[in-house]
């Protein structure tokens, strides 16, 4: 983290420069899982890089193994990233809820969508590596028409995936992604209401 530090630092730079602004206060907690969306654009990843410069977590993501390949897979490893072999059936769930219990710390940064075009449903693992690790979920909230960033509600999982699906959809309502024909419904395929935000 300190041999990269002036890289989230430019990028928070950057990112004020272009009018967008960073709001809520880092969580007090050591392991949780920071959930983003609406995730449309590549310009998230520049977005999250300042949200690292900002708030100065120590954020940890996982990215599709392809995109370490040549000269930049050092700088995305050292920047937090992961790569997952999407190839192969491994459990991923279950073995990213056995790194939050064998670590005192770990900060996991997931977009749900799983993808910058428009989905009708989110991927479900968050939610079940949340619930299985006992750790909370910490909302990031992306404005693109405000050009805000904002840190907010923190959700410990109940086991009730309609509830909590509800309570994190509520807090999303009216989210405008930097491309807004992108963001889809918020919602699961094994939720029961699927609760759901129309665009």
């Amino acid at each position: 983290m300190m041999l990269t530090r002036p890289i989230f630092g430019l990028a928070l730079l950057l990112m004020r420069a272009l009018g967008w602004r960073f709001l809520g206060e880092k969580p007090a907690d050591s392991k949780f899982i920071l959930l983003g969306a609406p995730h449309t654009s590549n310009w998230d990843f520049l977005l999250t890089l300042a949200l690292v410069g900002h708030f100065d977590i120590p954020l940890r993501y996982m990215v599709k193994d392809s995109v370490f390949r040549g000269p930049w897979a050092g700088l995305l490893k050292a920047l937090g990233g992961i790569p997952i072999d999407r190839s192969q059936r491994l459990n991923l769930v279950e073995k990213t809820i056995q790194a939050f219990q064998e670590r005192d710390s770990l900060v996991l940064g997931i977009l749900p969508e799983g993808t910058r075009k428009r989905t009708e449903f989110w991927k479900s693992g968050f939610y079940h590596i949340a619930h299985g690790a006992g750790v909370p979920l910490v909302l990031a909230r992306v404005d693109g028409k405000a050009k805000t960033l904002t840190l907010g509600m923190r959700l410990q999982t109940t086991g009730d995936i309609e509830a909590d699906m509800a309570r994190i959809a509520a807090f999303y309502e009216g989210a405008i992604g930097i491309y807004p024909q992108n963001f889809g419904p918020v919602r699961l395929r094994e939720s029961i209401a699927e609760p759901s935000i129309q665009k």
